[in-house]
């Protein structure tokens, strides 16, 4: 039978030899991983919250101005627009509900020139229908740039439908 005094020395001495460090700095080197690894896994998730958070505190103040209802009324006058079988009313149509959503993301406090750099600051990430409402933006830039540019009923739809999902998206209609 082993003495107290022998078990603690074999410890002592298995503590002092080269494989127990080795397991100490393979634990080191695991543990240092997986807190790199989780910090910026906070980093990430907090960054995302503060985005959410602010669009949320953006469309509250919104809301609390009252401008949904208007902004239901002007859409009813897009979507009459939309009815008209005349190319000026398509047309008319795609610009006006693109310059409610520019309006909207303007009043949420989003900066830039245009609503094409307001649009790059929700990225796809925070905004579903980003890239619906790039196309559809880029149709209102050849509308307006292009005079003699020929518009479907059919495009002005799809690029009317994809301006009413943003702003659904952002709860505003």
């Amino acid at each position: 039978m082993a003495l107290p005094l022998d078990i603690y020395d074999q410890i002592v001495v298995y503590f002092q030899s080269p494989d127990f460090r080795q397991i100490i700095f393979l634990a080191r080197v695991i543990s240092y991983s997986i807190s790199v690894i989780l910090i910026f896994s906070i980093i990430i998730l907090v960054s995302r919250a503060r985005a959410i958070w602010w669009m949320q505190e953006s469309l509250d103040s919104f809301r609390k101005l009252k401008l949904p209802d208007k902004i239901k009324k002007d859409w009813q006058k897009i979507n009459n627009r939309l009815e008209k079988d005349d190319e000026a009313s398509l047309k008319l149509a795609v610009v006006e509900a693109d310059q409610m959503l520019d309006e909207v993301l303007k009043r949420m406090g989003l900066e830039g020139k245009d609503m094409g750099e307001r649009l790059e600051q929700m990225g796809s990430q925070q905004f579903k229908s980003y890239d619906g409402v790039l196309e559809a933006h880029r149709l209102r830039d050849l509308i307006i740039h292009q005079k003699d540019l020929m518009v479907t009923k059919e495009q002005a739809q799809i690029a009317v439908a994809e301006y009413e999902e943003s702003l659904k998206e952002l709860e505003v209609l």
